[in-house]
């Protein structure tokens, strides 16, 4: 009985632990941060966050974020990070101008130039740079092509 007792509250507590001290973005597989609102291929059927989106696999999370990415040029003409970032990560909610200077260092384009989202390897590199930016470090730049080919 002692034994069962220690097991459940290590492994209690190891979930405990892993629950809260992991970052959201990745406990959802949600490496973008992508809020609930549309119903998104590879959804989670279970959820405890109310607000975020939460994938079966973080490939989904990037790939969300690549069709959400396109769909900004093709309907709202956003172009640059500027303009793609401003209304991805609003001001209201976020520091957008550092938000976008990160990403256009990270993958050596200026803040206002015109990105072309239909490259693969470009959009990319912009979601993987937006994942450092959302939830630190934890993705690689293969794991955003892998939501970028599911697009």
């Amino acid at each position: 009985m002692r034994l069962y007792l220690l097991i459940f509250l290590i492994f209690g507590g190891w979930l405990f632990f892993m629950t809260k001290q992991t970052v959201r973005g990745i406990r959802n597989n949600n490496p973008l941060n992508i809020r609930k609102g549309n119903d998104w291929q590879g959804e989670s059927s279970f959820s405890r966050d109310a607000e975020f989106e939460t994938y079966k696999h973080h490939k989904y999370g990037f790939r969300a974020g690549a069709i959400l990415l396109r769909n900004y040029q093709r309907l709202y003409h956003l172009d640059t990070l500027t303009e793609l970032i401003g209304r991805f990560a609003p001001p209201n909610e976020n520091n957008t101008k550092n938000y976008a200077q990160f990403v256009a260092k990270r993958v050596g384009v200026d803040v206002n130039q015109p990105l072309n989202l239909r490259n693969d390897e470009l959009l990319a590199q912009v979601l993987h740079a937006m994942s450092i930016m959302e939830v630190g470090r934890h993705y690689s730049y293969s794991d955003a092509m892998q939501g970028v080919r599911l697009a």
